[in-house]
């Protein structure tokens, strides 16, 4: 069967147990997207120059591809750095040369799915060698504008389940010629939305043989195991100085709050029940509990739902996985992310003591 490429997994993510049904779960963060500022001038003016020299280079392991950004984006320069084997994955996006004043001077977006904590490790220390040494003050003055986490459920698929995020009534379903179905359950703009859907494991059976630029790949599914990615995208987008947003500093990520809190997991029964009581004419395509709760107000002509209907929603919410042990294994993600938090880290503290005694 053709399958979508985006709906095979080909990285390999942390095993942190299973749930009471006996499924697997495994998490890690897929993206990291974070801005950091120079205290002075003439420190960024220096950096611009360097990262201007990279793209014209060639080196022994890395590719770099200077983009000049559409019109409309925050800044106006990027370099992407590649692997050196052809068709490899983006690692590192660093985006320079903002149009706005109160813009981070600098914003760098990265892909550790892709990389090993020593290559991640390698990556930065080649990265600060070519701009000077000022690279690691970066991470430990950035903050962070999005961060994706990745929990992956075994022998789980989206319509198992109806899902829901608390205190959000957007909802969109997805479901592709040649793909797996998803669900996206949120607002893209809003602090965080949640995105769940099905993915292929090519890792946990033989090699799969495919051309790298194809879109769809020819699979057998019996010769791999499948499970249902929830995607948990977090955007802080809130600089140190704004004393009313919550910021969240790359080098206090391990104190970040569980992003899984919000959702809400309930019966596949519960639409069964809401048809039997004709509280819903039909079923909608996307198993969403805002989208039957959209539909059950069309059909009763109401306002709101009644308390009733609700009790009755909250009767069949179920738990798929405990939120809280899961989230007791965020520190072992945070150590695969290895030199981009501990650098961050252990730089802030040094950057704070310095501060203290020069004061």
């Amino acid at each position: 069967m053709k399958l979508n490429k985006r709906n095979i997994e080909f990285c390999c993510s942390l095993d942190i147990g299973m749930n009471t049904r006996d499924q697997k779960l495994k998490m890690r963060v897929d993206k990291l997207c974070v801005v950091s500022q120079f205290d002075k001038n003439t420190e960024m003016k220096i950096t611009y120059a360097k990262l201007k020299r990279m793209r014209h280079k060639e080196f022994k392991q890395y590719r770099v591809q200077y983009i000049l950004n559409k019109v409309g984006k925050p800044y106006r320069k990027a370099l992407l750095i590649r692997g050196k084997k052809k068709h490899s994955p983006v690692l590192l996006r660093i985006d320079y040369s903002p149009i706005n004043r109160n813009t981070g001077g600098i914003r760098l977006d990265f892909h550790p799915q892709h990389m090993k904590s020593t290559k991640i490790d390698h990556l930065l220390s080649w990265i600060n060698s070519r701009l000077g040494g000022i690279f690691y003050q970066l991470l430990a003055q950035a903050w962070i504008t999005q961060i994706d986490v990745a929990l992956d459920v075994y022998k789980c698929k989206l319509d198992d389940y109806i899902w829901g995020l608390e205190r959000s009534g957007k909802t969109a379903y997805f479901d592709k010629e040649n793909g797996l179905p998803g669900l996206r359950i949120g607002s893209c703009r809003s602090l965080l939305h949640i995105l769940c859907y099905g993915k292929v494991d090519v890792n946990s059976g033989r090699k799969l043989v495919f051309k790298e630029r194809a879109k769809f790949i020819n699979i057998n599914f019996d010769e791999y195991q499948q499970f249902l990615r929830i995607e948990a995208r977090y955007r802080p987008n809130t600089k140190p100085t704004n004393k009313k947003g919550n910021v969240l500093m790359l080098a206090h990520l391990s104190e970040m709050r569980n992003p899984f809190e919000r959702l809400r997991v309930y019966s596949k029964d519960l639409g069964d029940e809401l048809l039997e009581r004709g509280l819903l004419c039909t079923l909608p395509d996307a198993p969403s509990i805002a989208e039957m709760k959209r539909y059950m107000l069309a059909t009763m002509q109401y306002p709101r739902l009644p308390r009733k209907v609700e009790r009755l929603i909250e009767e069949h919410e179920t738990d798929l996985f405990n939120k809280y042990t899961v989230w007791t294994q965020w520190s072992r993600c945070v150590a695969q992310l290895s030199g981009i938090f501990s650098i961050a880290s252990v730089f802030c503290v040094h950057r704070r003591v310095h501060n203290e005694k020069t004061e």
